[in-house]
């Protein structure tokens, strides 16, 4: 009988390649945001993050990679594979037993997701006219944001006034971080006003 072999697993080893992600991403974070996509290379990022090129590539992947987890990151707040649709605050929309208390909850967690994704946002924007790849990510975030105020709608549990896709494409709109940046870090709004105006905004969808 031929002799079979067990995978090594070494917990310390994957513990330093975890280290080691995490601290690719925040430097690919920190540059992206200091002096925009098109000026940060994977060598300032490696050297930020103390370790090797070669070990950002491995890591995490090319500097078009680098920038789309970062996205991935700040949207959910972590590096936890899951979808956003399915973390606990989106969970709580369904959950929350009357409309009223479920758009709170929707607008709160619109809040929490555009403080962390402002800059990276911002980032994309930015680049998004002068590179074909982050030319793409920026059509894949806006689509996917889509589809997100479609799963939002239907946590609502509720029944728009108007055409649902057309409350889906408000919705859309009403979530996009550009309102974020342009009322709080522009205008100086607080998150509670803008948590406020989103309430407001969600709730026209559904008054007759």
């Amino acid at each position: 009988m031929a002799e079979v072999k067990r995978r090594y697993h070494s917990p310390l080893r994957s513990e330093q390649a975890e280290a080691s992600r995490a601290a690719v991403l925040r430097a690919a974070r920190e540059l992206f945001v200091e002096q925009g996509y098109g000026r940060t290379t994977v060598e300032q990022v490696a050297a930020r993050a103390g370790v090797s090129k070669p070990t950002v590539f491995t890591a995490v992947g090319n500097k078009a990679t680098l920038l789309k987890v970062v996205r991935d990151v700040a949207l959910a707040g972590d590096d936890d594979p899951r979808a956003v649709s399915e973390r606990d605050d989106v969970a709580a929309i369904a959950a929350a037993g009357d409309l009223a208390r479920a758009i709170t909850l929707t607008a709160r967690h619109v809040v929490a997701v555009n403080a962390r994704y402002d800059d990276v946002h911002e980032v994309i924007r930015g680049a998004s006219g002068a590179d074909p790849a982050v030319a793409a990510l920026w059509e894949t975030s806006e689509a996917e944001r889509h589809v997100g105020a479609g799963h939002l709608l239907a946590r609502l549990h509720a029944t728009p006034a108007l055409p649902v896709r057309r409350a889906q494409d408000r919705l859309w709109l009403l979530m996009a971080p550009d309102h974020y940046h342009r009322l709080v870090v522009v205008q100086g709004w607080s998150r509670s006003a803008y948590e406020q105006w989103l309430i407001e905004g969600i709730r026209s969808l559904f008054d007759a």
